[in-house]
């Protein structure tokens, strides 16, 4: 149960009852907390965490993009990840970091600039509810009336608490619309991503995706990007419109959580899901996920 969690908080280990912060908090009441979700799998090589080093890495970026000094070297919360994975007897689940400021901030910018980090593993199943393919096998999208910000108004770039109110408000909208997840436009009008997913489409057998300007650098995104190049699968970053969507032959999102998750219907458009490309490219993550791909063994880091 997610109540007998336990969290690594500032280099103590802290009962799920136990971890709270104040409601006047900086990070509470201007979003200026920063994190990462990161996927945990049982592999052939053990226990290990994908893609940790890279995880670390981009919430060191985000640190620097809110000009947070974070209070931990990335070997340290390396090994606080495994710590807490193997405190909480995870085997295949996800892990949630975030580095916050816990004290009391009136102002705008923090007053107090002491920052914590805090770490949870959580086991699928027994913690977490979600299943291998995310909330569902396939994915339904529709387009928001919500425009992903441009980056010169916010650091886009991070992974940020308060750039995840534009895509709560997405996702909150398409939903009422009979959706599972939204696609966002830019502020020029051409597609960025999801809530918390990369988006993919395949037109004749080539993968097109937009590129990384304005959109957050996922992780899983990177991996997929890799891993069509490895299975010789041709890949075109570019600017799309809403009406490449409509003219693809298979899409599909990607994102912590769920690798590869096929698109079954983008608004009143249905689209075979699970086509060839996106079929390729799923069992591929599978293997890799499993530890049975060599060359990618880097990409796990056993706990």
């Amino acid at each position: 149960m997610l109540e007998d969690a336990i969290l690594w908080i500032d280099g103590k280990f802290t009962p799920f009852a136990g971890a709270r912060v104040h409601i006047l908090s900086h990070s509470f009441g201007r979003g200026s907390a920063i994190f990462e979700a990161i996927s945990c799998y049982d592999t052939e090589l053990g226990v290990a965490v994908f893609r940790l080093k890279d995880h670390l890495a981009r919430l060191g970026h985000s640190a620097q993009e809110l000009m947070m000094k974070l209070p931990y070297p990335a070997s340290g919360l390396l090994k606080a990840v495994h710590a807490a994975v193997r405190k909480n007897q995870v085997r295949n689940g996800l892990i949630k970091i975030i580095a916050f400021y816990p004290g009391v901030g009136l102002e705008v910018i923090p007053t107090d600039t002491r920052v914590s980090v805090a770490i949870t593993a959580l086991q699928f199943g027994r913690d977490v509810t979600i299943s291998k393919f995310g909330e569902d096998k396939f994915a339904t999208a529709g387009i928001s009336k919500w425009r992903k910000p441009h980056p010169s108004t916010m650091p886009v770039h991070a992974k940020a608490s308060g750039n995840y109110l534009n895509p709560m408000l997405a996702k909150l909208e398409i939903r009422k619309r009979g959706f599972k997840t939204p696609i966002l436009l830019d502020t020029e009008g051409f597609v960025a991503e999801g809530a918390t997913e990369s988006i993919f489409i395949v037109k004749r057998g080539m993968i097109l995706t937009s590129k990384p300007k304005n959109i957050l650098p996922s992780i899983t995104r990177m991996s997929v990007l890799e891993i069509a190049k490895d299975l010789k699968i041709p890949l075109q970053e570019k600017k799309l419109l809403p009406k490449d969507l409509f003219a693809c032959d298979e899409a599909f999102f990607s994102s912590t959580t769920c690798k590869v998750w096929p698109i079954s219907r983008i608004e009143n458009r249905k689209i075979k899901p699970l086509g060839p490309v996106s079929m390729k490219l799923q069992n591929y993550f599978d293997q890799i996920l499993k530890g049975r791909i060599k060359k990618y063994h880097k990409w796990l880091s056993v706990v």
